[in-house]
């Protein structure tokens, strides 16, 4: 394994050929299974991308009655660069299109990554007192097993529902059943596992 301590970890990282053995590692480490259950609060993670689908399913999750209060945070990334808009203004917008009342959307717009999303909106849920005890998350699926361990760091004993959307690079869709087969996928997935060793070593996030 290539030796990353205290240096940037690239989005995407070259890998040759893993064993099975390695492959299943991997996959039980940076994913995680999905979950759908009531709870008090929807922390949406910051993105580079924002998929029109996925804000419609939490539009109507929200109309169930599945969360009453949503979190979005993020501030920079290509949309940032390209509207000048904070990521979490964007979400919160789209949101409110949907039909999401504003007064139940808590914004973070000061993250520049996933630490961040969490740290920085520690603040803003004691702002507005809020103390969640069931919290759902959406990221995208090879980003969850990450998430988890970054929100578990501080919220040592509330529920950690994953909700996950696959994310798709050069036309290659990233799912826990194949990304070793594709170059792009196997790099970003390989990319995550190093940050979350990383990471953990560094006691930024969970251990688990």
């Amino acid at each position: 394994m290539s030796d990353f301590k205290n240096r940037p970890i690239p989005r995407e990282v070259a890998v040759e050929d893993l064993s099975p053995e390695e492959i299943e590692r991997i996959t039980q480490i940076v994913f995680v299974a999905p979950e759908s259950q009531p709870v008090d609060l929807l922390f949406i993670f910051g993105t580079s991308t924002i998929d029109n689908e996925i804000l419609e399913s939490v539009a109507r999750d929200y109309q169930k009655g599945r969360f009453p209060k949503v979190m979005v945070t993020g501030l920079s990334g290509r949309l940032y660069s390209e509207t000048g808009k904070p990521v979490a203004h964007i979400m919160r917008d789209e949101l409110i299109a949907r039909g999401v009342p504003s007064e139940v959307i808590l914004v973070q717009d000061r993250s520049t990554n996933t630490l961040e999303d969490v740290t920085f909106s520690l603040d803003v849920l004691e702002k507005h007192d809020v103390s969640p005890e069931r919290i759902a998350f959406l990221c995208k699926a090879h980003h969850s097993g990450r998430c988890l361990r970054t929100l578990r760091k501080f919220f040592l004993s509330q529920i950690l529902s994953p909700i996950t959307y696959l994310a798709e690079y050069e036309g290659v869709k990233i799912s826990k059943e194949d990304w070793y087969q594709h170059e792009v996928s196997r790099g970003r997935v390989y990319g995550e596992y190093l940050r979350i060793i990383e990471y953990t070593r560094r006691g930024d996030i969970a251990d688990l």
